[in-house]
């Protein structure tokens, strides 16, 4: 069973340490997010990174902060109240299910959350159903070796490991990145027509590196 992140230690991913995992606002920058662009923040729990999400998408863009935990959604709201975050909305999914409409998000983020996935793969399907055609998808993950901060190496995926299940699922990695000490980032894209592969793709991964 995948291990999932224990609320009443909540407290934790609000803590200001987190920042020195790495830069949120110019890594995200560096993934794609940009302004208009609607983001899925999969696995928001407290909301540690929408007001950076909120301002990167701008007036124009939309981020939805999705968790299967309702003691996680209500400190989150809490954040987005604090900080008048307009442009975000909360939603309670299923594991397997969110429950947003077809082809309705730019952008899938998941920070430090797919390796609480029970069914990586069945979950990655649904990742597919609510991209739009040529969706992105960034991944930040713990490094598998041994740190002095975040969950045992034996309760993470290694690049190579979410590699594997992304692309058994149909999604491309288009590049693997190290993103300061602790963790790494993938970058991939959904190419929901068969007749489009890859190398055809009309941007890069990500856009502007």
């Amino acid at each position: 069973m995948a291990h999932k992140f224990n609320p009443e230690k909540a407290h934790k991913l609000d803590d200001p340490s987190r920042l020195e995992l790495f830069d949120p606002e110019k890594t995200f920058k560096e993934f794609g997010i940009r302004e208009g662009l609607t983001v899925l923040d999969l696995g928001t729990g407290t909301g540690f990174f929408l007001p950076y999400l909120s301002k990167l998408v701008g007036e124009k863009g939309k981020v939805y902060g999705v968790d299967i935990q309702e003691e996680m959604l209500k400190l989150a709201e809490k954040k987005v109240e604090e900080h008048k975050l307009e442009n975000v909305q909360l939603i309670k999914s299923e594991e397997n299910h969110i429950p947003l409409p077809d082809s309705s998000v730019d952008f899938t983020l998941m920070v430090f959350t797919f390796h609480e996935l029970e069914d990586p793969r069945r979950f990655v399907e649904e990742i597919k159903r609510v991209s739009k055609p040529f969706g992105l998808v960034g991944i930040i993950e713990w490094k598998k070796e041994e740190r002095d901060k975040g969950p045992p190496p034996e309760e993470v995926l290694s690049e190579w490991e979410v590699g594997l299940i992304l692309d058994d699922s149909g999604v491309r990695v288009g590049r693997v990145v190290e993103i300061g000490k602790y963790c790494y980032g993938v970058y991939a894209v959904v190419p929901q027509e068969e007749e489009n592969p890859l190398h055809e793709v009309p941007f890069r991964i990500p856009p502007g590196m």
